[in-house]
């Protein structure tokens, strides 16, 4: 074969090899952009997901604060206007409120603000005498949150609720044996002021007497150490 020719061969070889290379490079290089592009749009995504809940949960605890201030809000006296005081009666005020929960619960369902808004619209429920849906609410949130900074208040109502509802001895034996754990679910405190609750509720006066005792003797620094003295009586 001439020289030149074989020359000519591995020239065709080499440009061939070149432009599988480059062809293959491109490949590659599509295939990288295609999956730079995917991992953008990834990011972009989850960052407009995260983004977007973020906002949500915003506009949430928002709408739960102009509900809050509501429910707080002072009412109108005749005699003596207070400036802010929008509502006439307690009636018109918690109706108020109450829509502004829901409306936090509907609008923004799965949000922090939302869960919240269920302690509020249970304490509604609950002073109409609807139990049911009530503790329907305080069992869910304690369940759903039992880390949340106010998952003790929603024990300490569902407690009470079950009191008032018929549970009296049931939920003194629960708190009895909550007392004596090392870390029960609510201050020994608050647990007693409840055990003294549900004493009463049974018409138990010595035993009432004896967890309202408890609290003045053993935590005279509680916030209820001054209603349990009063309850108490002289000594």
């Amino acid at each position: 074969m001439r020289r030149e020719h074989r020359r000519e061969l591995k020239h065709d070889r080499f440009v061939d090899e070149i432009g599988t290379l480059s062809t293959k490079a491109r490949e590659n290089q599509r295939f990288l952009l295609t999956i730079t592009a995917a991992v953008v749009i990834i990011a972009l995504g989850g960052y407009g997901m995260y983004f977007y809940r973020s906002s949500r949960e915003q506009r949430a605890q928002l709408a739960l604060g102009a509900a809050i201030e509501t429910i707080d809000s002072p009412l109108q006296t005749p005699a003596q206007p207070i400036p802010g005081a929008k509502y006439k009666t307690e009636a018109e005020r918690n109706g108020a409120a109450e829509k502004q929960f829901k409306d936090v619960q509907t609008k923004y369902s799965g949000t922090d603000a939302a869960d919240v808004a269920d302690l509020y619209l249970a304490r509604f429920d609950a002073g109409r005498g609807d139990t049911t849906t009530a503790r329907k609410l305080l069992d869910q949130f304690i369940r759903d949150h039992p880390n949340h900074v106010l998952v003790g208040s929603a024990r300490f109502s569902l407690y009470q609720l079950r009191i008032e509802n018929g549970e009296a001895g049931a939920v003194a034996n629960e708190l009895q044996a909550e007392i004596n754990k090392t870390n029960p679910v609510l201050p020994p405190d608050t647990l007693l002021v409840l055990l003294a609750h549900a004493y009463d509720a049974q018409g138990n006066g010595v035993k009432s007497k004896e967890a309202y005792k408890r609290i003045a003797t053993e935590f005279p620094d509680s916030p209820y150490a001054l209603e349990a003295q009063r309850r108490i009586g002289p000594a």
